[in-house]
């Protein structure tokens, strides 16, 4: 294997692709590594900035960071003093951005290490998230080249946040805060005395931030400060602090200044030798418990060791399900990045630079737990559960909801509610294991539980109650597309897509009933769906694509008749994706789709973009011009464009859409973003920026991408009965490989270009060196078995 993969001016994946190595750290935005457990999380970008969390990334904040993508203010840092010239750098770019230092970054799946050298002094300082504690580590390893003995000073800083976040009311959110350094523990203590999230019992800003953090070392410090002014400097910053040079600190800490966490330790360096101090960030219900962390894991072995375990966890959990195709950067993408990002952005942190979200939104996670149902499914099932619990008895469920808090946001967003069904089917599909339908949940106004399968029938009830006359949907204050938010605000609007979505849910659901018994159900699925079907093509077709909707008014959205927004992706995409679409109608709207919204960007959301902003549409048609939705790549549909033209057939279409999607060889210039995960949103041709990446790591893109490349692409899918193994490869690929579970066996997937294929077929298949009619790969007869399958193809 190579080296290197995919360099461009900036950097490179490393030759195994488990790594994005920054070599030049004037990036055109930060490029950063979002790393979690299932509690507690940090962003730190490739200059050295960010923040840590715990619990959730919104109201569980304990290190204070601002959200600026120019100057990429820095949260922690880590400074290195030389005692004989009194010259300092830093281990990261930032804070000081040292013209004689050269610095190296990288991210991997669950560490982010930063690389300096200068003057003779190699420094090496990883960060991660232990995998088991809620615990932020970090080792620093020294190295002296300079052939002759040095004296250093190491000096670690962070801010601390311990609350809400962003927290814009620094002087009255300081009010409320108390440190203290304990020397026993070489540690410094935080905790705030106010949690704006409140109670109804006591009131607002009246309970405690339910956690302690203490930040501790492996080596006794020889000074340490609690006070942000006493470090500076009045009118100073990080880049030229006053501690750097004073030869005492005084060492505040209380209730009464401007709260960090800053120690300063001499490092004496032999020539030749090397040092190693180790950092630990714990965070506990209480001051004993976060010391007790510390005192475990403050030190260079222990580092170490979860250095080494989050690395094999990392690549063993993604190890049963993996792709090869011709391009070893995009195996790397989908293989290991945007599974990572699925879980430790999404699922775990559910956080990004661009967004502390720290909420469940109903529809977001459910998807993004779909990235489990290969490897671990157990946790899939777990998260159907969370969400089934957040749904009213009425069938009708938050749009999204705070851990911790259980505040929730109750919307007249209509599709939110129906994502539980189509997980759930997902679920069923890849297991067979239809016990899941009896998972007991709550709801969140009645404490008695009810099976998994009532939480979804409240759910179809509730949306078929809610249909217009002509028998569409009624579209409420927004379907999956938030920014259409006044479309239906007089409960006449309706939605196209979410017609088709439903129909698709009604096909999927038909077939779970049926396994159940219970033909009854089967039955009025199957009738609902043909008469949704009927109305959808009656009522929803433009002529030459799918309309999106109607506005109150009656008044058509996504028509030919538009100005702008004649056309929108979504409601073509599923119209295939949900068999809606008539052989003929498929073909003529994935024509469009081709037309109108393919771009070397990636599929546009819609088009033209909204210039004018419309109140009756929404707060889509306020965005600039072709950006997000309006007119933008939106990755989450532009992913599911991908999928729908590999459905039809469409090669030349689906491969233009993948390469557009794929960030690894962008150039960096025009794109902006980090190359080694996905953008929630690309600009499209009506901004000036077209090509720009945003939104990095928090989008649902992520999961979906990988789906989408096994499923559509590779073609490799699981059915009621088996595993349907149908490609569609990109034109210019020779073949690929996939190692897949499924049903408890193993299946090694060689796929290959056949010619000679009889008229008709796309695909023919071997099992075990046999010949398959069709393309279906039936069950496995028991678990522990490993099948061959040869599947050549066109």
């Amino acid at each position: 294997m190579n080296a290197t993969l995919r360099e461009n001016r900036y950097g490179h994946f490393s030759g195994d692709g488990r790594e994005y190595v920054i070599t030049d750290p004037r990036t055109p935005r930060p490029w950063v590594n979002v790393i979690s457990n299932p509690r507690l999380g940090l962003v730190v970008s490739h200059t050295g900035s960010g923040f840590t969390f715990v619990d959730n990334s919104q109201l569980g904040v304990i290190t204070r960071w601002q959200q600026e993508l120019v100057e990429d203010c820095s949260g922690k840092a880590l400074y290195l003093r030389d005692a004989a010239d009194g010259s300092v750098w830093s281990a990261s770019p930032a804070p000081i951005w040292a013209a004689d230092a050269r610095h190296t970054c990288r991210h991997g799946l669950g560490f982010t290490t930063f690389e300096s050298k200068r003057d003779g002094i190699d420094c090496r300082w990883t960060l991660l998230a232990h995998a088991d504690h809620t615990a932020e580590l970090w080792l620093v390893e020294l190295t002296n080249h300079s052939g002759r003995g040095r004296l250093l000073e190491l000096v670690a800083y962070l801010e601390w946040n311990c609350g809400v976040a962003p927290a814009p009311r620094r002087e009255f959110q300081k009010l409320f805060m108390e440190t203290s350094y304990e020397p026993a523990a070489r540690a410094v203590l935080a905790r705030s005395h106010m949690w704006e999230v409140g109670s109804e019992r006591w009131g607002h800003w009246n309970t405690d931030f339910p956690y302690v953090a203490a930040f501790a070392c492996s080596e006794p410090p020889s000074a340490v400060e609690g006070d942000k002014l006493e470090f500076l400097g009045r009118y100073r910053s990080l880049r030229d602090p006053a501690a750097l040079a004073a030869s005492t600190w005084a060492g505040r800490f209380g209730r009464h200044g401007d709260p960090i966490a800053a120690m300063r330790l001499a490092v004496e360096l032999p020539a030749g030798s090397s040092k190693a101090v180790a950092f630990a960030l714990a965070v506990g219900c209480s001051a004993s418990e976060a010391l007790e962390l510390t005192r475990e894991l403050a030190s260079p072995g222990a580092v170490r060791t979860a250095i080494e375990h989050v690395r094999h966890s990392w690549q063993e959990r993604l190890a049963a399900h993996r792709v090869a195709g011709p391009d070893p950067a995009l195996d790397a993408l989908v293989n290991d990045w945007v599974r990572y990002q699925a879980i430790s952005a999404r699922l775990w942190g559910r956080c990004g630079y661009y967004q502390q979200s720290g909420a469940y939104g109903f529809r977001d996670q459910l998807q993004d737990s779909q990235v489990w149902l290969t490897i671990e499914p157990e946790r899939c099932r777990e998260q159907i559960g969370l969400h089934a619990a957040h749904q009213f008895a009425d069938g009708s469920v938050y749009h999204w909801w705070h851990p911790l808090s259980e505040q929730g946001h109750v919307t007249r967003m209509t599709d939110d509610l129906l994502w539980l069904a189509f997980v759930t089917a997902s679920y069923l599909k890849e297991t067979g294991d239809l016990a899941i339908l009896n998972d007991l949940a709550p709801f969140l106004d009645d404490e008695k539980p009810a099976p998994l399968l009532e939480h979804c029938e409240r759910a179809f009830a509730r949306v078929f109650g809610r249909t217009s006359a002509r028998g569409l949907p009624y579209i409420g204050a927004g379907d999956w597309n938030d920014g259409l938010s006044a479309v239906g605000l007089e409960g006449r609007g309706e939605s196209v897509w979410l017609g088709q979505f439903l129909a698709g849910l009604l096909r999927d659901w038909a077939e779970v009933h049926r396994r159940r018994g219970d033909a009854a159900r089967a039955g009025d699925c199957d009738r609902r769906r043909a008469e949704l079907i009927a109305v959808i093509n009656r009522h929803g077709w433009d002529g030459a694509w799918y309309l999106r909707g109607t506005l109150d008014g009656g008044t058509l959205l996504g028509s030919s008749s538009n100005a702008e927004g004649r056309i929108f992706l979504n409601a073509q995409t599923w119209a295939v994706l949900a068999d809606v679409a008539p052989p003929e109608r498929a073909a003529a709207c994935m024509a469009a789709v081709a037309e109108h919204l393919a771009d070397d960007a990636g599929a546009l959301l819609l088009a033209p973009a909204y210039t004018i902003p419309r109140q009756d549409i929404g707060y889509i048609t306020r965005y600039a011009p072709g950006l997000r939705e309006n007119g933008g790549v939106y990755s989450h549909a532009a992913v599911w464009a991908i999928a729908a033209a590999a459905k039809v057939r469409d090669a030349e279409l689906m491969a233009r859409l993948l390469h557009a999607m794929d960030p690894t060889g962008k150039d960096p210039e025009r794109y902006w973003a980090e190359p080694y995960v996905l953008p929630g949103n690309v600009d499209g041709p009506a901004s000036p920026w077209h090509g720009r990446g945003g939104w990095t790591w928090y989008t649902g893109s992520a999961a979906w991408l990988h789906r989408v490349v096994c499923e559509w692409v590779l073609g490799v899918r699981p059915e009621w009965d088996g595993l349907v193994v149908d490609p569609c490869l990109p034109p210019g690929w020779p073949g690929a490989r996939m190692t897949r579970p499924f049903r408890g066996a193993t299946y090694s997937i060689e796929i290959e270009r056949a010619a000679g294929l009889p008229a008709g077929v796309w695909t023919e298949l071997e099992l075990d060196g046999k010949g398959v009619a069709g393309t279906l790969i039936p069950l496995p007869r028991a678990a522990g078995e490993h099948h061959l399958v040869l599947a050549r193809c066109r």
